[in-house]
């Protein structure tokens, strides 16, 4: 699993390739915590490209759901675009659609929440 993120359009967008599971989980946390501080200090949004991820198990989820959690005390919006077919089954079938908007692509999702 790789994590890659960059700011453009005024959003900070995190592209990540690879499973995230057990294995990977704690890389894949170390590497958005900051880019959600990133996008806080340059009052940003936050974009998941998931277009390289094919599964992420349940503590990858649980990832997603702390950086919601911590982009929502401070009122920074998220959203995850690009997501594979099998990904997108988990997120309808743990209800992750109804936390975060859900994007076809990286550039809708930054232009969906811009304010």
């Amino acid at each position: 699993m790789e994590v890659s993120s960059e700011s453009r359009d005024g959003a900070v967008i995190v592209a990540a390739s690879g499973p995230i599971d057990h294995a990977t989980a704690g890389s894949f946390e170390a590497a958005v915590m900051p880019a959600l501080e990133d996008a806080q200090a340059r009052d940003q949004g936050l974009v998941f490209d998931m277009s390289g991820v094919d599964y992420m198990s349940s503590v990858g989820l649980r990832v997603l759901m702390l950086v919601a959690k911590a982009a929502k005390t401070k009122q920074t919006p998220i959203a995850v675009s690009s997501l594979q077919p099998s990904l997108a089954e988990i997120f309808q079938i743990s209800r992750f659609d109804k936390i975060f908007t859900v994007y076809d692509d990286v550039q809708a999702a930054v232009d969906g929440i811009k304010p």
